[in-house]
């Protein structure tokens, strides 16, 4: 079970990042900040500041790029226990196309949460392009969500 839930969160987290690499070589599209995420996590937690809008602007710490990774595949892991509830109720099976689902559905952590705490607000609408901001976070839910069903059924 344990090796399932890690094989699952890690492989959505691969396609997700390998499709944020790919956007950026074809479009320029920068791939996700995981040193922000790290800054973010640290004050999060040493400071009790989950809702963080000045985080763009707060001095880098140290080794906030390796927090950030660390953070970023362990919410892979933790959507993966998510996905195997559904999974193990029959709510969903490990398939590409509930992967899809559930990585369509699980956008609203960003949309409604991390955009949010990040000072981005709530559906990025406090970015330049939020239409934008949302879309891409919901192509990369789904190619992560797919990623995971294929973790899945690599660990089956």
């Amino acid at each position: 079970m344990v090796s399932e839930l890690i094989l699952g969160g890690f492989m959505a987290c691969i396609f997700m990042d390998s499709f944020q690499r790919l956007l950026f070589l074809v479009f320029g599209l920068a791939p996700s900040n995981w040193a922000l995420v790290g800054r973010w996590s640290y004050h999060a937690v040493t400071r009790g500041r989950l809702i963080n809008p000045e985080i763009d602007i707060l001095p880098a710490i140290r080794s906030e790029l390796l927090l950030g990774w660390l953070v970023h595949y362990g919410v892979g892991i933790g959507y993966a226990a998510v996905y195997m509830i559904f999974a193990r109720t029959g709510l969903l099976t490990y398939s590409p196309s509930d992967g899809a689902i559930f990585g369509i559905v699980s956008v609203i952590v960003p949309w409604f949460f991390f955009l949010p705490a990040m000072g981005k607000g709530m559906m990025a609408r406090l970015t330049d392009n939020p239409r934008l901001v949302c879309f891409l976070a919901l192509v990369n839910h789904l190619v992560f969500g797919i990623g995971m069903a294929f973790g899945f059924q690599l660990a089956a």
